[in-house]
């Protein structure tokens, strides 16, 4: 047997095991331009060991947050059936760089056999449709619909910078997602006040007294810039 049908059938036999194909399916773009296979970072593989219903994510800058989300609702509406995901960003050039990067990209560098059997069904700037029922779609407002996971991308930018449209969000998207479901809101910090804020302020209080959460409760997921290897310089040859 070939080496690439030995890897092909490695995969069939781990189609079942979510983490598995997070990790070895999947190839994104770096920052750099390279194409690399995904492999969750210290940051996203701890989001996804405590994920819950509803994720808050106050993070460092450059972590890959929304690539991970991007990647975990790709994953998701190929692998179920009846599955609908969305991404909220801020403006139409963050709906068409987080759809054409992390959705329709990482979709097409898939390997031949998985597309052949997950084949689009139809494609847009902003949806991605398969036959088995499911779909992914990227927009600056998703009302209309009942939704299974649900990203806001830099909600604390658009509670800043557009209250209005924070307020369509609390009020009409995450209403679209059923309480089984998932919410991922993620930002860096912006500001002391607005909607993230105050999530913010009571996930973490609820984490600090240990509180049992319900599903309409937020978990707090904090990743400060100074875990983050990328932000620590050298220190050999540094003479103190």
């Amino acid at each position: 047997m070939q080496a690439n049908d030995e890897s092909i059938a490695e995969a069939k036999r781990n189609l079942a095991d979510q983490a598995w194909r997070l990790n070895n399916l999947y190839k994104i773009q770096t920052k750099d331009g390279r194409i690399v296979p995904f492999r969750m970072n210290w940051a996203q593989q701890d989001l996804f060991d405590d994920l819950w219903y509803r994720n808050l994510i106050l993070k460092a800058r450059q972590l890959g947050m929304s690539t991970f989300i991007g990647v975990l609702q790709l994953d998701t509406v190929l692998f179920n059936d009846n599955i609908h995901c969305g991404t909220i960003a801020h403006d139409r050039e963050s709906v068409e760089e987080l759809f054409n990067r992390n959705i329709k990209a990482t979709y097409d560098r898939l390997p031949e056999w998985l597309r052949q059997a997950r084949p689009e069904e139809s494609s847009t700037a902003k949806k991605l449709s398969f036959p088995n029922g499911s779909s992914i779609r990227v927009a600056t407002s998703l009302r209309s619909g009942t939704m299974q996971i649900l990203h806001v991308s830099e909600f604390g930018k658009v509670c800043a910078k557009y209250p209005d449209k924070a307020k369509e969000i609390v009020t009409g998207s995450f209403e679209s997602v059923s309480t089984d479901g998932l919410i991922f809101i993620e930002s860096t910090a912006e500001g002391r006040e607005g909607y993230f804020y105050e999530y913010s302020q009571q996930a973490q209080a609820n984490q600090d007294a240990g509180k049992r959460l319900t599903q309409l409760d937020w978990r707090f997921h904090f990743y400060p810039w100074w875990r983050h290897p990328d932000y620590v310089l050298p220190t050999k040859g540094v003479v103190i």
